[in-house]
């Protein structure tokens, strides 16, 4: 179970506009999704397992070229005392990935030190806020959103998932280790027209048979059917699993 460590609600969104509401329009804050935050890293069970994607510090780059930051002992980024700085570094993860939870490894000991937003950039130049956090005070250790976020990314050309880490103007030197993502797979979501004649929308099993029809795992029985009660054998199983996972021969 996820538990609440740091009490948030409306105290956080108030101070963290207040810490970096200056720098934001209102036209900017409109439509974010403020997510409140724990230390404790997300169950996972089953079929819901997640992957954890996780990108280092050290692939982030400031807003204002090779100035206002620096590579700690600890492989961390900061910025300088008294300077607000903006870190961003791309994300790379599966078409139809759900993705949850958001957590910022960060040792800090002021309040709201660090601000972290997911967004989706579109080829437009405009972005989609999937959701943003504020850093609590401890020593080196991970906050997390504490409810799942939802956000299923759909991968599709002309779209791109940035981090931002946003760091405060802060009194004292404050360090982030990394931003990692927690993910779980999902099914592409069934489409309208059938693609055989015996497996019509709304009977069990469409929206998986679509998908492996789409992914080109199975071309059906023939005669445009699936044959969905049918036994399977071992050689069919063979090439179904072979296509799902893309085994080949390896390489010299």
């Amino acid at each position: 179970m996820i538990r609440r460590k740091e009490v948030h609600g409306f105290t956080t969104v108030l101070l963290f506009a207040l810490c970096f509401g200056s720098v934001l329009s209102a036209q900017d804050r409109a439509g974010r999704i403020q997510l409140a935050t724990t230390r404790e890293t997300p169950n996972a069970f089953g079929i819901t397992d997640y992957t954890v994607t996780t990108v280092s510090a050290t692939a982030f780059f400031p807003n204002v070229s090779g100035v206002y930051y620096h590579t700690t002992g600890s492989l961390g980024r900061n910025g300088d005392i008294g300077t607000l700085t903006e870190f961003f570094a791309s994300l790379d993860i599966p078409a139809g990935a759900v993705i949850d939870y958001v957590g910022l490894n960060s040792t800090t000991d002021t309040a709201f030190a660090y601000g972290v937003e997911l967004f989706n950039r579109h080829k437009d130049g405009t972005l989609t806020s999937i959701g943003t956090f504020s850093s609590t005070v401890h020593g080196w250790d991970t906050d997390f959103n504490v409810t799942p976020i939802g956000y299923v990314w759909d991968g599709k050309s002309g779209n791109a998932l940035i981090i931002q880490v946003e760091e405060g103007s802060n009194p004292n030197l404050q360090f982030f280790g990394w931003v990692e993502v927690w993910w779980k797979r999902s099914v592409s979501p069934a489409p309208a027209v059938q693609t055989f004649n015996d497996v019509a929308p709304g009977d069990f099993g469409y929206q998986y048979i679509e998908a492996l029809a789409a992914s080109g795992i199975t071309g059906g029985c023939g005669g445009g059917n699936f044959c969905p009660t049918a036994n399977l054998t071992r050689a069919q199983m063979a090439i179904f699993l072979a296509k799902a996972l893309g085994l080949h021969w390896p390489g010299n």
